[in-house]
């Protein structure tokens, strides 16, 4: 029997790290993939790897080695994500900035999908395949400034709702993640690690053949909640105010 192995790329401070302790903790030998490589000692159990997912050819590498030292993965979720903030910088800085959030929010998303696929196929029928992208509500709402990591998630959520229909007769999950406040607005810099770390479960031991909704809304203490998907036209003004010379 093969064992569960999981990555999870972008092991960050809250839904990175309390994924990989609860996959860790339901028997899943674990490997985490940061930008940095400086992991906090919750990772001494996991594999580590570094990697700048602004290049999507580095997952291949990464992959290989999670194959070679744990096996294939069962599980794979795609927590990384960057945007752009530097509005001060020149027009060609911007591009370059905004071509390496869409590699990270996209394209990096798009090769671990395929990678993860890859996988899927050598593994035992009978054992549940998931690929979790962990999401928001950019695709339905436009927040200022949030302009990079709106196009990101909403290119992502495109692909992830394509996967799930492109794999599904072969029994292999693919879902969009995204946390919710009861009544459906988005909960914003209050995102629950723990919230992530329990519905990703659910999604991953759920019905093991069962694809579900791809726009997997979930609600801390409730799990999955559909929300009628219409598109805000207002747009969220975030933009950091700046104080006038007195």
């Amino acid at each position: 029997m093969s064992d569960k192995v999981a990555i999870i790329l972008g092991y960050g401070p809250r839904v990175g790290v309390d994924v990989a302790k609860a996959l860790a903790e339901n028997g899943f030998k674990v490997a985490v993939v940061s930008r940095s490589g400086k992991l906090s000692e919750s990772a001494v159990n996991y594999l580590q790897f570094q990697a700048n997912l602004a290049d999507p050819n580095s997952l291949e590498d990464v992959f290989a080695k999670v194959i070679r030292e744990l096996g294939h993965p069962s599980v794979v979720v795609y927590n990384a994500a960057s945007m752009q903030m530097n509005f001060s910088s020149s027009p060609a800085d911007q591009i370059a900035q905004f071509q390496a959030d869409n590699n990270v929010n996209i394209v990096s998303a798009y090769a671990a999908a395929q990678l993860a696929v890859r996988s899927f196929t050598v593994l035992p029928k009978e054992m549940s395949k998931t690929f979790i992208y962990t999401g928001n509500k950019l695709p339905f709402m436009i927040v200022l400034p949030l302009l990079s990591i709106g196009v990101g998630k909403a290119g992502a959520a495109h692909l992830i709702h394509y996967l799930s229909e492109e794999y599904k007769d072969q029994n292999y999950k693919f879902y969009f993640a995204d946390e919710r406040k009861e009544d459906g607005s988005p909960v914003y810099g209050d995102i629950d690690g723990s919230a992530h770390a329990e519905f990703y479960l659910q999604l991953i031991k759920g019905k093991t053949q069962i694809q579900g909704a791809w726009n997997a809304t979930f609600v801390k203490g409730k799990g999955y909640v559909r929300f009628p998907e219409t598109v805000i036209q207002e747009a969220v003004d975030m933009t950091p105010k700046v104080p006038k010379e007195q």
